[in-house]
């Protein structure tokens, strides 16, 4: 047992002294390390080429479509509705002069009737004083004859009478006949003076019948709504066999021709407005409508600004004028713009001439804009000019062609080592 056992022992020392031989020859054989210095090469960064170009500054507002003409129809006179035309149902097209609305239109051509009537009654009454004032007028000359003779016997008696030829009773009888005809005269021309004002009246009562007349005619023409464009039906309030009254609602067109919208301007892009704007040129903008990944842009132009700000929101309202049948992008066919639909209007601002347009992230806080000189990055503080969604418009601070850096970076210096891998922007 005590042999076995100093067997094993050694085997186990045999093995340990070659492990160790073997460390050591390792180490004895391994190479020496050389002493290097680590290069520094800089950054590797990715960088774009700045261009100076003319940058037209687009404003960006938002409003809703309104009708450019809206009517609201309003009955003018009283009545049942009797008809209505197909074509009147809410979001229908009606063309100008359609028959919209029908109101009972008997009682008004019975009143029409009645004052034709009391026109022509007039006119006969008026035809009857003609004849009497030419009756008057021929009785009135016959009594003229009757008191020349009269005059004349009376005088030719009254020199009988001096020279005591007759008596002096047929002389009275004569001027009592003399008398009498200037009396049957005089009547008749008080009577003939009086027809002037009779005739101003009936003339007045026939005017009035005129009047009337016409009044009728176009209370009946007002029993009947008739389209006066070509339009859009927005509403409808009655239906058939409906009673209503004078200034009763009975629905609401709109006219098919130009829309607008009223966008309003902060007041931080009042500077872009153009010059010309209160003038007669026409500024244009995009109407822009979003729907579930659909984009339909309508041509549209500004056309007035209005007096006043909006003192709660501080901004400019301005009205943006917009042709529904110039609409582009998808779904062109299947969608047109209405009132109602919130959109977004770009209203293509001044032009500013040799700015930049970077990616908003290219510029740091304070107005920076890392750039690389040869293999050395160099910090430029640029003016912005304006910062527009992603973007940003510089005016000053950069060079036609200079070296942007794009690449996101930290804990820079300014001409650390950075080096360069150019890509397109």
């Amino acid at each position: 047992m005590k042999k076995g056992a100093t067997f094993k022992t050694i085997r186990v020392f045999v093995v340990i002294l070659a492990a160790v031989i073997i460390a050591a020859v390792l180490v004895i054989l391994r190479p020496k390390a050389e002493r290097r210095v680590v290069e520094d090469k800089g950054r590797l960064v990715e960088v774009f080429a700045a261009r100076a170009e003319n940058v037209q500054m687009v404003i960006e507002a938002y409003g809703t479509v309104k009708p450019r003409e809206e009517l609201l129809l309003v009955a003018e006179v009283r009545g049942q509705i009797v008809a209505t035309d197909s074509t009147f149902e809410e979001g229908n097209f009606v063309t100008q002069g359609t028959r919209l609305i029908q109101i009972d239109p008997r009682t008004y051509e019975l009143e029409v009737q009645r004052r034709n009537v009391q026109i022509k009654q007039a006119q006969a009454e008026l035809k009857r004083l003609e004849q009497e004032i030419l009756n008057l007028q021929a009785r009135i000359d016959i009594a003229k004859s009757d008191v020349s003779l009269a005059k004349a016997d009376y005088f030719r008696l009254k020199k009988l009478i001096d020279r005591k030829v007759i008596a002096q009773s047929t002389l009275d009888k004569s001027e009592q006949q003399y008398l009498a005809s200037l009396g049957r005269l005089q009547a008749l021309e008080n009577q003939l003076a009086l027809t002037g004002p009779q005739k101003e009246q009936l003339l007045a009562q026939r005017d009035m019948a005129r009047v009337m007349f016409e009044t009728a005619k176009l209370d009946l023409e007002r029993s009947v709504i008739v389209a006066p464009f070509d339009g859009w039906v927005l509403a409808k309030t009655i239906e058939v066999g409906q009673h209503v009254t004078i200034g009763q609602s009975l629905g609401r067109i709109y006219s098919a021709g130009e829309l607008e919208i009223e966008a309003r301007i902060p007041v931080k892009d009042f500077k872009w407005l153009p010059a010309e704007l209160n003038g007669d040129a026409r500024i244009e903008a995009d109407v822009i409508f979003e729907n579930q990944g659909a984009r339909i842009i309508w041509n549209g132009y500004v056309t007035r600004v209005k007096a006043q700000m909006d003192d709660k929101t501080r901004t400019l309202p301005v009205i943006i004028e917009v042709d529904p049948t110039s609409n582009s992008g998808e779904n062109r066919s299947a969608l047109r713009l209405r009132p109602g639909m919130f959109v977004t209007a770009r209203i293509k601002g001044k032009e500013v001439s040799q700015a930049f347009v970077l990616p908003r992230y290219v510029v740091y806080p304070g107005d920076r804009v890392y750039t690389v000189d040869g293999d050395h990055l160099k910090i430029k503080s640029v003016e912005v000019l304006r910062a527009f969604k992603d973007s940003v418009i510089v005016s000053q601070g950069l060079t036609d062609g200079e070296q942007v850096i794009k690449t996101p970076l930290s804990d820079v210096t300014d001409g650390m080592l950075v080096r360069i891998q150019t890509e397109d922007r």
